[in-house]
């Protein structure tokens, strides 16, 4: 009978050993890796879902040239990930002080314009009354939020309450193009995590009055056109933020625009002031 000595078809036991600590090691450190990012995610979202001592939301939503469907859908994600409860209006006679009276955060999509005989040139008349514009401004002024998207600097009364809130006005825009959105302030806790971006959208040319400090994004084509995109204000006790993307679905749920509201909805209730 041969016997092969040379031959090792059973490993040793101190080679048996080494596999298996090897094989614990890697289990360790892919274990631990995947509960750091775990807790890292749990950090981040967990805090709103402690209790129901949530900021409220009323947002003024849909025109002519914005469905409130396509607002809405675009609101719910980031709005439910903050777990703010919010209410959808999309009459513009339900924006009253008293209805501002119960919530922490007004926010508009809408521009300022009404059509009494359908779409005919000639039959839009601004919505807003001087009532409407004093009750923002209180709201704001005695310590409320207000988040303003896209057209919501468009074709309101000149020179009234409604301006002074916003800190800036409506320029005009080209068609809708792929275009840059790049932050300006990268330190500021609304662009927390948020990267330069592009986008399909209308590109607002809109005029900012307000501090060069105060100015979170630009936006700039490929021909090189740019404009003022984003920025903060405070008014009185409150804070008002005013984000330009939002005329598509693509650039409302556009993953930075989504963190943009976010983290504006933080802000602005001044959840991430200990932050």
């Amino acid at each position: 009978m041969k016997v092969y000595h040379s031959m090792k078809l059973i490993p040793s036991l101190s080679e048996r050993s080494k596999g298996i600590a090897t094989r614990f090691f890697v289990l360790f450190v892919l274990t631990f890796s995947l509960s750091t990012v775990l807790s890292a995610q749990i950090q981040n979202t967990s805090d709103v879902y402690e209790s129901t001592n949530r900021p409220r939301a009323l947002a003024v939503i849909g025109d002519r040239y914005h469905s409130p469907v396509h607002v809405r859908n675009g609101l719910m994600g980031p709005l439910a990930l903050e777990n703010i409860p919010v209410v959808y209006i999309e009459n513009h006679k339900a924006l009253t002080a008293e209805a501002l009276n119960g919530v922490d955060l007004l926010i508009f999509l809408k521009d300022g314009q009404i059509w009494h005989n359908g779409y005919e040139q000639g039959s839009q008349v601004m919505w807003m009354t001087d009532e409407q514009q004093q009750a923002i401004y209180d709201f704001v002024n005695n310590g409320g939020g207000f988040l303003a998207l896209h057209n919501s600097h468009g074709i309101y009364p000149p020179d009234g309450l409604y301006y002074e809130v916003f800190g800036g006005n409506y320029g005009g825009h080209p068609a809708p193009e792929e275009f840059m959105i790049r932050v300006e302030d990268k330190n500021h806790p609304i662009t927390a995590g948020v990267e330069d971006f592009r986008t399909y959208d209308e590109q607002h040319m809109s005029k900012y009055y307000g501090e060069p400090d105060q100015l979170l994004l630009r936006n700039i084509s490929d021909a090189n056109k740019s404009a003022p995109a984003g920025w903060w204000r405070e008014v009185g006790k409150g804070r008002f933020v005013y984000l330009a993307p939002g005329h598509t679905p693509e650039a409302l749920g556009h993953p930075m625009m989504v963190r943009l509201i976010r983290n504006s909805v933080r802000w602005l209730t001044k959840q991430s002031d200990d932050k």
